[in-house]
């Protein structure tokens, strides 16, 4: 990384979620510059004159919104499963649920009341079996919601820390009050996820339904997941020297996933055409690596990253 006018240049970014590690690289610098609004350079500006962003349809701004919520929601997943420990020390198993209502509720903000005064009644139940203060907001969740054809709305949830609670499809059913409860899609079949493939189905299972909402126009500025307070969030890294470091002890097996956008870039006839808009980026090179198999590995990464924090750094 070098220093450029008490601006900090990057062109590497890591995003560690659990055993999910992100490695980018950019055609070009960025700044990283904490809590200053970013400034465009001479060349930045250059490039706006010859290459002007046209206007996004409404279907592009969906799909690119669809995008941030299914990254972030799959980030937050990894990054809080089998993270959140009993008082003996041992990790909760996640527990995915859906609620559906028996009437047909269309309003969000109708269905978001309920959904609301669920967790809170949730709350005070697994607090009082905890022996935790009963007004506590303990849960860890992370929910999206389902719009159907018919316009009735449904709730998809993955809890992080729920205790275990008996005779669970009663108390859960009697908490809801409000129509069915299902897990995997069958009534009383409360499965908790117990590895990384299961993981990787209830991931699929969440963006799927951020898929669907794409071309939903009902409510296009709904935050397309709910997640509660608290939960873990994925370490963010741009030092090249830290980024250099981690892939140095990267094994060649953990590698999952490739995308090679900087030969991409070179082998299309995009710098020949004018008019064609032109990412600031240009391009970007992307991996992902699964630590899963490697937990001493992935231990010291993050103490890594938590040593080497931006905010670390006087601007």
């Amino acid at each position: 990384m070098q220093q450029q006018d008490n601006k900090y240049l990057s062109n590497r970014k890591l995003v560690k979620s659990g055993s999910l590690l992100e490695i980018y690289q950019f055609g070009r610098d960025i700044h990283l510059e904490r809590r200053i609004r970013h400034i465009k350079s001479e060349e930045e500006l250059e490039d706006a004159k010859k290459f002007p962003k046209p206007k996004a349809s409404q279907e592009e701004i969906l799909k690119s919104s669809a995008r941030r919520a299914k990254r972030m929601i799959k980030r937050l997943i990894m990054a809080n499963c089998f993270l959140w420990f009993k008082t003996k020390g041992q990790p909760y198993l996640p527990i995915t649920l859906t609620l559906t209502f028996k009437e047909n509720i269309v309003n969000l903000k109708q269905a978001n009341y309920e959904f609301t005064k669920f967790i809170r009644r949730l709350n005070y139940e697994t607090n009082g079996i905890e022996g935790k203060d009963l007004k506590q907001s303990n849960l860890k969740y992370l929910a999206v919601f389902e719009l159907q054809k018919r316009g009735a709305i449904h709730y998809h949830m993955i809890f992080f820390n729920l205790p275990y609670i008996k005779d669970v499809y009663r108390k859960m059913y009697k908490i809801w009050g409000q129509g069915r409860i299902m897990v995997g899609g069958k009534d009383k079949n409360f499965t908790k996820v117990k590895n990384q493939a299961q993981l990787q189905k209830i991931i699929f299972y969440f963006i799927k339904y951020i898929q669907k909402s794409v071309f939903e126009n009902n409510c296009p500025r709904q935050k397309k997941y709910i997640a509660s307070k608290g939960l873990l969030k994925p370490q963010e890294n741009s030092f090249v020297e830290v980024v250099s470091l981690v892939e140095s002890k990267l094994p060649s097996e953990s590698l999952v996933y490739k995308y090679d956008g900087e030969s991409e870039y070179n082998n299309s006839d995009i710098n020949d055409t004018i008019g064609k808009p032109v990412n600031f980026m240009r391009w970007f090179n992307y991996q992902q690596y699964d630590l899963s198999k490697f937990p001493e590995l992935d231990e010291n990464i993050a103490e890594i990253l938590t040593g080497h924090s931006l905010d670390d750094i006087d601007f």
